[in-house]
């Protein structure tokens, strides 16, 4: 009751009741903005408390429970079985439909079978693995998220387009979070309570959503053969995710299995930064997945691409000063975020920040072209060439380079999904009006280079890191944005024309 009271209070149109949704359109540019929001939390509240975090329980413990992370990472992303794309593609098209609660019911049953499954392969390799003994408390605490993770069912939401209450709801917990960090982390052996923090913040969540969903769909645990209909398609998502874990957590698994915890907890304050701008960037084009794929449906095609074109534009805008602002600032940023201590972080940053174009490029292929179209098994092909490409060349660059030849394989796994998948494709102006895009991208390459000069001017003039970094995140947007309206770009001046005319309102 407490947490609907809450919803009534800051979401607009949250009620009672639980009605289904009545497949009204709601605004992409609104949904946009509102995912931007919530992944800007999930990055913001968990770098205020970092800095303090990394202090306290220092590199190596902090190495051991980044280690264990991406050890579970593998055992959840089996759990989902690639839920979370298949259930919004699948979904979408049923949407407002008597059909969506069987749907809904069977995916979600077909989970915590996986579920199931994977806590018994979890427990197998305590038993049997001596490596992972020394990590069995921490193992067992993170293990919760394999099935709340399940239970959160978020994909409902992105069916319905309802980004509002995820937003408040992530942002609220994450407030709830920070302050538990605050107020229990005290020395480096509350390492096993920041573990305990992060599942119960991860719990709280899943089952706040889980509830609320009762207003789309009512699901029921069932066990037939309707189930497993889902298997054939979502095992080739779940095999694609698992591909982009690889590439993506066996720098951290490998690096903590060949160079120890110290160079794990080096690697991941720059991975961490890497993922917080990744994560808000990818956000953007993620609530667009249903929309299009109910365009491709039905084949309309001029909507799909206006729209895909658009979206795209942003993040093009957005990415490259984003690229340009990591690699001016890498080692004032890392200094703020953690401390002296993990300055050797500095360069394995500006070589993921190369990385950020790539990995967010290859997103809107493989999440925006591939698989609302049902190109599903190019974007598994792709991964799985980028994984076993990353793996290969982790074994050699990470005993030479440590976290920097960690974080170069990244650069490199990505680079090869975007490439393959682009091949792949028949005729990529189909999806993306490749003259505007590449109309951004001149506007976006100019205003960064501009960023990056007067990055190097505020670090001349000013000795102090912290100052120079204060300088340089009020100037250089202030500068790029000064630039884009000089230069009359048409999306600028129409999301700050919005922004006008919503303020009026």
């Amino acid at each position: 009751m407490l947490l609907r009271c809450i919803l009534i209070l800051f979401i607009p149109g949250v009620k009672m009741n639980h009605k289904k949704s009545s497949g009204r359109k709601v605004s992409i540019h609104k949904n946009a903005i509102l995912n931007f929001l919530k992944s800007g939390s999930t990055v913001l509240f968990p770098l205020i408390v970092f800095p303090y975090t990394v202090r306290v329980l220092q590199v190596d413990n902090l190495g051991k429970v980044t280690y264990v992370q991406s050890i579970i990472s593998y055992f959840s992303l089996f759990a989902a079985l690639g839920v979370n794309i298949y259930g919004v593609r699948e979904g979408a098209k049923k949407k407002g439909s008597k059909d969506f609660d069987r749907f809904a019911s069977e995916v979600v049953s077909l989970n915590i079978i996986t579920s199931a499954i994977s806590y018994i392969v979890l427990f197998l390799m305590l038993l049997f693995l001596p490596k992972l003994r020394e990590y069995r408390l921490l193992i067992m605490i993170q293990s919760a998220t394999i099935l709340l993770t399940i239970l959160g069912i978020e994909w409902v939401n992105t069916v319905f387009e309802d980004f509002y209450y995820i937003t408040i709801r992530t942002i609220l917990i994450q407030i709830l979070g920070m302050a538990a960090l605050f107020l229990f982390i005290k020395r480096p052996e509350d390492y096993l309570k920041y573990a305990w923090i992060s599942v119960l913040s991860s719990g709280l969540t899943c089952i706040a959503n889980w509830l609320y969903c009762k207003r789309y769909t009512t699901i029921r645990f069932i066990f037939n053969k309707a189930i497993f209909s889902h298997f054939r398609d979502m095992v080739i998502f779940f095999a694609n995710h698992l591909a982009i874990t690889i590439y993506v957590s066996a720098d951290t698994t490998m690096l903590g299995w060949i160079s120890g915890d110290y160079y794990t907890g080096l690697y991941s304050v720059s991975v961490k930064i890497y993922i917080s701008v990744k994560t808000m960037l990818t956000a953007i084009y993620m609530v667009t997945i249903p929309r299009l794929s109910q365009l491709a449906e039905i084949k309309n095609w001029d909507s799909y691409r206006v729209l895909l074109t658009e979206i795209t534009s942003y993040i093009i805008l957005l990415i490259f000063p984003c690229m340009a602002g990591l690699i001016a600032y890498a080692d004032n940023i890392v200094l703020l975020v953690s401390g002296r201590n993990y300055i050797e972080a500095a360069g394995s940053l500006r070589i993921l920040s190369v990385a950020l174009i790539f990995a967010v490029g290859s997103g809107i292929v493989v999440n925006c072209i591939n698989t609302p179209n049902g190109l599903e098994k190019t974007s598994l092909f792709a991964t799985i060439a980028a994984a076993v490409t990353n793996v290969v060349l982790n074994v050699f660059l990470i005993p030479l380079f440590h976290q920097n030849g960690a974080a170069l394989t990244t650069v490199i796994a990505e680079l090869l999904v975007i490439t393959i998948c682009l091949l792949r494709l028949d005729d990529i102006r189909h999806y993306l009006d490749l003259k505007k895009l590449f109309i951004q991208f001149a506007y976006a390459v100019g205003g960064s280079a501009l960023m990056i000069f007067i990055s190097i001017c505020l670090k001349n003039l000013f000795s102090s890191s912290l100052v120079s970094l204060g300088a340089g995140l009020i100037l250089c947007p202030a500068a790029y944005i000064l630039f884009l309206l000089i230069s009359r770009n048409g999306y600028c001046l129409q999301f700050l024309s919005s922004l006008r005319n919503k303020f009026n309102k």
